[in-house]
């Protein structure tokens, strides 16, 4: 009668295993990344540094009407991203660490796709890309997509050339005491820095993206007195930056010298007397098909105020030279507008973390306020 029982529990034991095991087999399931909606003209790509944990930094890509995060892509440490010409890829110029935030550094170009969000290429370049705050000056590519340039810092200055069609590096470029890259649309064989002697150099290229020639512009500001933000906005071949003492100056990088026009004011003499100055780390943008720029201002400027948040938005007539509407700036430190039609701005709040969207086809009209987006973002582009 035990052995009976013994059987019965054992028989039981091997019934409860059995189904243990067919429990087991479930299928594993697959991670897939789903692709991005069709992008419409208001997509935002707002660079993350993640200033506590700089090795994960992020571009975070944004609906630019509902304010919903629709996807993320990996920048690596202090990594710095740009779009192509064609909007069709995501290029980020950035570095790798062995052991996570030590060890041997490994410099790389990483290409994603922008619809599907798939890593296409690894490009190996030299370990110098600056590892600094994200601004659009630190990666661009030439206008017809084929050359990108990278900002390097060691902490001397240069700029690292690859060939993304043939996938490779090409060469780096010494740019001592200048900074920054700011490339032409009407040619694609060249590109320009912002020097600290108050000049640009521009560096024109041979067909393999090698240099070529390097010419100097005539002095446009002094560095000293009222320096110049490094992040400008860009139609076509001109570049339109602002001074930290609130002055506008449009600069031409097409031909073998960059041709800086003559600066005018945003301030009026009362502006002025009440210290209104442009501050954040992204202070202009344009609307081209309006000839508007946004200017982040604020308050009681001064020296050491520059990366100070907007009190408000001015709007300017680029052509007539004058102000045409000012609105709250939502502590904005970073602004953007959309391309085309139906124009709209976008300010970003670093440290608040906010993101406010406003309607520009005629009176600034803020539209909505959201957030939190990021930890630490300083650059802001729109598709």
């Amino acid at each position: 009668m035990l052995a009976g029982k013994i059987r019965k529990i054992f028989a039981g034991a091997i019934i409860v295993a059995a189904s243990c095991h067919v429990q087991g087999e479930v299928p594993i399931d697959k991670l897939t990344v789903l692709n991005l909606p069709p992008a419409s003209p208001y997509r935002l790509y707002l660079s993350d540094m993640v200033i506590s944990h700089f090795v994960d930094s992020k571009l975070m890509i944004i609906d630019g009407e509902s304010l919903n995060v629709i996807g993320h892509v990996a920048l690596g440490m202090t990594g710095h991203a740009t779009l192509t010409p064609d909007r069709s890829e995501i290029l980020v110029s950035t570095a790798y660490m062995t052991k996570l935030n030590r060890g041997e550094r490994i410099g790389q170009m990483d290409v994603w796709d922008a619809t599907t969000l798939k890593l296409k290429a690894e490009i190996n370049v030299p370990p110098k890309h600056s590892q600094s705050f994200p601004y659009r000056g630190k990666i661009r590519t030439s206008a017809d997509g084929r050359m990108v340039f990278m900002q390097n810092s060691t902490p001397a200055s240069s700029v690292t050339v690859v060939d993304r069609v043939a996938g490779k590096f090409v060469t780096e470029i010494a740019t001592p005491g200048c900074w920054m890259i700011y490339v032409p649309q009407s040619v694609s064989d060249r590109f320009s820095t912002m020097c600290g002697d108050g000049t640009m150099l521009t560096v024109k290229l041979d067909a393999e993206g090698k240099a070529l020639e390097r010419k100097k512009s005539a002095k446009f500001f002094d560095a000293d007195d009222d320096a110049l933000f490094t992040s400008g906005a860009q139609a076509d071949d001109n570049y339109t930056f602002v001074s930290f003492k609130g002055n506008v100056q449009t600069v031409n990088v097409a031909g073998d010298a960059a041709v800086a026009e003559a600066p005018w004011p945003l301030a009026t003499a009362a502006d002025v007397k009440a210290g209104w100055r442009p501050g954040g780390y992204q202070p202009v943008a344009l609307h081209e098909k309006s000839g508007r720029i946004f200017v982040a201002m604020h308050a009681k400027g001064k020296e050491g105020s520059h990366k100070n948040p907007a009190k408000e938005i001015w709007a300017f007539d680029l052509a007539g030279k004058k102000r045409i509407d000012r609105a709250p700036g939502h502590h904005a430190t970073v602004i953007a507008a959309s391309r085309g039609d139906a124009p709209k701005v976008f300010a970003y709040s670093t440290d608040k973390s906010t993101l406010s969207v406003f309607n520009a086809t005629g009176k600034l009209k803020h539209l909505k306020t959201a957030g939190p987006f990021a930890e630490f973002a300083t650059q802001l582009d729109v598709q």
